[in-house]
């Protein structure tokens, strides 16, 4: 079982739902963890559950929300051992979070931002539970990035227990992706219509960065998805 920590304060919901499906699609049983203060998957994914804490099936992708920590969700399932996914996608914005769920160095990083001073600094304040040097791969969401965006993010975390991946993955964020994923909200059905090129180009270099499979089954995904 592989974890991945989509960490800061930045809207993830939808980004890590497209990675998730591109897993799923590949024949990989994935689950989301929402452990943010919004929990906005309660309101981008239907479900029939009214419940505190659920995990409910969303186009192949198991979704949990409400949960506090890993032994509640193990609980939930009623096992004692490991959760049975081959992938754990989490959405944090809190360094209680990260503690909790059982992160640690030797799991895969990201931190999601634009460059507002909300998102940088949620974003970082989640670096505050690194207790060993830890790898973050930055995921910016930004049109024109400026060297002196990059370089308040590094003053900002440079108090903390984190080591920056030399590679960055830009999101050059058009008006026309949030008009899709919105569009894209009100199905039943994760989709990818009218999503840009570029937008696609980085989710198909996450999914690889994250399942280890080849861009060309990756490729292959995103084919079986657009065709559904």
């Amino acid at each position: 079982m592989k974890k991945t920590a989509f960490m800061g304060g930045y809207d993830k919901s939808d980004l890590i739902i497209y990675i998730a499906k591109i897993l799923t699609v590949s024949g990989k049983k994935v689950l989301i963890i929402d452990t943010t203060l919004m929990q906005k998957t309660r309101y981008i994914v239907p479900t029939m559950t009214p419940a505190q804490k659920y995990v409910t099936t969303y186009d192949g992708i198991d979704i949990a929300v409400g949960f506090d920590n890993m032994q509640d969700l193990k609980e939930y399932f009623s096992i004692e051992g490991d959760l049975t996914y081959d992938f754990i996608l989490a959405d944090i914005d809190s360094p209680e979070a990260y503690i909790n769920f059982g992160f640690n160095q030797i799991d895969l990083h990201y931190l999601v931002t634009s460059f507002d001073v909300f998102s940088l600094q949620r974003g970082v304040s989640v670096l505050k539970a690194f207790r060993v040097p830890t790898l973050v791969t930055k995921v910016l969401f930004t049109r024109d990035p400026e060297s002196e965006e990059k370089e308040y993010l590094d003053f900002v975390s440079m108090s903390y227990k984190v080591r920056w991946n030399d590679d960055v993955i830009y999101f050059p964020f058009e008006t026309s992706d949030l008009y899709a994923i919105y569009a894209n909200q009100r199905f039943s059905r994760v989709r990818f219509d009218n999503l840009s090129t570029e937008y696609m180009d980085c989710l198909a270099f996450l999914a690889e960065q994250i399942s280890g499979l080849s861009k060309s089954d990756i490729k292959k995904a995103i084919k079986l998805i657009e065709r559904a």
